[in-house]
């Protein structure tokens, strides 16, 4: 009869710490699925703001100069630049070039130096073997814009 109430009192404590784990585990899982949705938010909220464009594209002795307003309320970091990509189009075929191809400089660079802020521009220079019909310039968001020239 003790053997049995011993049992029944293990399989009761069994059953309460198997609770408990399964709980802790749906608790987990939910706290996750709440910031990944948060997160995701967020990143969807920046983009939002994000808005870029070319302003002005001049061929001139094999250099293509390409002038980008931030129009949007999003300010690029420096570290933004190593993930921004230049698309040309010529009458070869189209050709992307990343930051270590182009050069840029920040124009009217006033609030937070070394940042692309809203309101200001940077200037994308590049070599280009054949003459530049169009121009694509993607920031390191997503956000894009582009130019016939």
């Amino acid at each position: 009869m003790a053997s049995s109430l011993i049992a029944g009192a293990v399989s009761l404590l069994l059953i309460i710490i198997a609770g408990y784990v399964i709980a802790t585990g749906i608790l987990m899982v939910a706290e996750t699925t709440v910031m990944t949705q948060i997160d995701v938010t967020a990143a969807n909220e920046q983009l939002l703001k994000s808005s870029i464009q070319i302003t002005s594209g001049v061929y001139n002795n094999s250099e293509l100069t390409i002038v980008i307003q931030n129009t949007g309320n999003f300010v690029y970091g420096p570290g933004d630049f190593k993930k921004m990509d230049l698309f040309i189009l010529t009458n070869t075929g189209m050709e992307k070039y990343d930051e270590d191809s182009f050069s840029y400089l920040l124009l009217n660079d006033t609030v937070n130096k070394k940042m692309w802020d809203p309101d200001e521009n940077v200037s994308v220079k590049i070599g280009c073997k054949f003459i530049p019909l169009w121009a694509k310039f993607v920031a390191s968001n997503g956000v894009y814009s582009s130019i016939n020239l």
